[in-house]
């Protein structure tokens, strides 16, 4: 009869669930940010509406880019949570066989889509100081 493995992989698997759990509250502060943005449009078409502005274009444009902006942002968060879930269950998966190795392939798209959400919110930002 061949010996059990009995080994302990508790740290392994509670570092797993740490890793995952901030990834969550990384993507809910991505979603809730992209929300905010969002909304940043209707206050815009109040704000325009109590002042009585005069130049309702370039408020339309604002309103349509901050929506958008937003959008991408709740849409990013959403793809994020359910790929660091994927990653999650993979990596217990290999925790429990034994066979765990490090996968950088979430901190690469993760940096890649928040690097590409910046340069988009430092355009905007840029676009709307002149």
């Amino acid at each position: 009869m061949a010996p059990e493995d009995k080994t302990d992989h508790s740290t392994q698997h509670l570092a797993n669930e740490r890793t995952f759990l901030a990834w969550l509250r990384t993507c809910i502060a991505l979603i809730g940010l992209g929300f905010v943005v969002a909304r940043f449009s209707l206050f815009l078409r109040e704000f325009s509406i109590i002042t009585k502005d005069q130049v309702p274009s370039l408020h339309t444009s604002i309103q349509s880019s901050s929506t958008i902006l937003g959008m991408s942002m709740i849409a990013l968060g959403i793809l994020l949570i359910i790929y660091a879930l994927k990653n999650y269950l993979k990596n217990e998966k290999s925790i429990e066989m034994g066979k765990y190795t490090t996968s950088r392939s979430i901190n690469y798209t993760a940096s890649a889509g928040i690097i590409i959400f910046g340069v988009i919110v430092l355009s905007y930002l840029l676009i709307l100081s002149f």
